[in-house]
């Protein structure tokens, strides 16, 4: 009987220790902790795009886990685009381990210098592919390097962006500022009437300007290729500039530069003028947004949708200096509601303003003959200005008026019409 419980004693002793588990277990022998799958994100020391002269430099990175394992997590990176060569123009680990009983560990890209005089190369590496064993989710990173192979009197301009203050969508997740916004980078005469050339990727831009480039004053130039413009959202610009062995990450700080609202033909930020002279540069920062170009609004306009049927004709805007005109405007509504011709017409001033509105000043408009007798008209109206999409659309409506009288036609006669006013949405031909 003694023996008995004494096997049953010494059992249960054994069952004890079988299923019991150190809190400080240091993993350095056998362990029957089960593993768990926790999430892994990668980290950077450094921008996700990242534009360099061709030089001995290296970006730290780290990985994590949120809970440590009794097995080792092996981290993944591979080459996924680019130009560059691997081993030649910069180094990578082909993985990253977690030591089990960790929670995180760092790596480190290299990119190279050689003497060979090159294009300008880029390579692409994604952090943590998502084949992670022992994980549950991986947020992993995707980085590009653009290396540029300088020779003395050539300038690197880089320019990257971010969003003012955080900007989510409808679930609260932050939107990446290259998703949000994509910008060109413009080489301009200066002042800017010309663009000389240009750079636009698919995130931050980056553009050599030539040493063998003529000599002259220049201006570097942001606008937009496309944005989020239903998301109102002020962006920052930073410009960078380097020389080898002149200037080593010379950079420009633009807040609130542009508005991704500001997706449109016209409207651009001179960021700074540069002055070449041989191998030499000067720089003035400026700083400044532009206001609507008018050559832009200058030719033959239809209408597209007319606020009343058959009482709005196509018209022409033409420029005089820094003011618009438009000719033509509202003359079929003078004949086919009115029963009046047209004998004398003068071009109507129209002023385009910086907040998208237009405004239309009353002035004189043309004579008019009703029965051999002459009248004189005006005019008045309002509106709105768009250069946003592929081409200018003008929204005007408008009221034709006797001199000296309160109430236009259309409002006075209202009850005949849709609206009590004419005009209607116009686009360039």
């Amino acid at each position: 009987m003694k023996n008995k419980f004494l096997k049953i004693s010494f059992s249960f002793l054994a069952f004890l220790l079988m299923f019991s588990c150190d809190s400080n277990d240091d993993y350095t022998n056998d362990s029957l902790v089960n593993a768990s799958s926790p999430s892994l994100a990668v980290s950077l020391s450094f921008a996700n795009e990242t534009t360099l002269i061709e030089q001995e430099a290296s970006y730290m990175f780290s990985v994590a886990i949120t809970e440590a394992q009794i097995a080792d997590v092996i981290v993944n990176l591979a080459q996924t685009d680019g130009t560059a060569t691997a081993g030649e123009d910069f180094t990578m680990p082909s993985s990253v381990t977690i030591k089990r009983g960790t929670l995180s560990a760092s790596g480190e890209i290299t990119i190279l210098a050689d003497e060979l005089a090159e294009e300008t190369e880029t390579v692409t590496i994604q952090i943590g592919l998502g084949n992670e064993s022992n994980v549950s989710g991986v947020t992993s990173e995707t980085v590009t390097f653009n290396i540029a192979n300088l020779t003395d009197g050539d300038l690197v301009v880089g320019m990257s962006w971010a969003a003012s203050s955080t900007v989510t969508n409808n679930y609260g997740e932050e939107i990446d500022a290259y998703a949000l916004a994509d910008l060109r980078l413009l080489l301009t005469d200066s002042p800017y009437t010309t663009v000389y050339d240009s750079a636009d990727g698919a995130g931050a831009e980056s553009y050599v300007l030539s040493g063998a480039a003529p000599d002259g004053e220049y201006s570097f130039v942001a606008d937009f290729y496309a944005a989020m413009t239903e998301i109102n959202a002020e962006v920052d610009i930073t410009l960078s500039f380097d020389q080898v062995g002149a200037i080593n990450g010379q950079t420009h700080s633009f807040s609130n530069a542009l508005n991704t609202s500001d997706s449109c033909i016209d409207l651009n930020y001179v960021m700074a003028t540069v002055t070449k002279s041989g191998n030499s540069y000067a720089f003035v920062e400026v700083g400044q947004k532009s206001s609507l170009v008018l050559q832009t609004y200058v030719g033959d306009w239809m209408v597209n949708t007319p606020y009343n049927a058959g009482l709005q004709n196509d018209f022409t805007a033409e420029l005089t200096g820094d003011t618009l005109f438009i000719d033509g405007i509202g003359q079929d509504f003078i004949q086919n509601f009115w029963g009046e011709t047209v004998t004398t017409s003068t071009p109507v001033e129209i002023q385009l303003n910086s907040d998208g509105t237009v405004t239309i000043a009353r002035q004189y408009v043309y004579t008019a003959d009703y029965n051999g007798a002459l009248y004189d008209y005006e005019i008045s109206g309002s509106g709105t200005w768009n250069s946003c999409g592929s081409t200018p659309v003008l929204d005007l409506s408008y009221d034709i008026y006797y001199p000296g009288d309160a109430n236009g036609i259309a409002k006075t006669y209202a009850s005949y019409l849709n609206t009590p006013y004419v005009g209607g949405t116009f686009t360039l031909k």
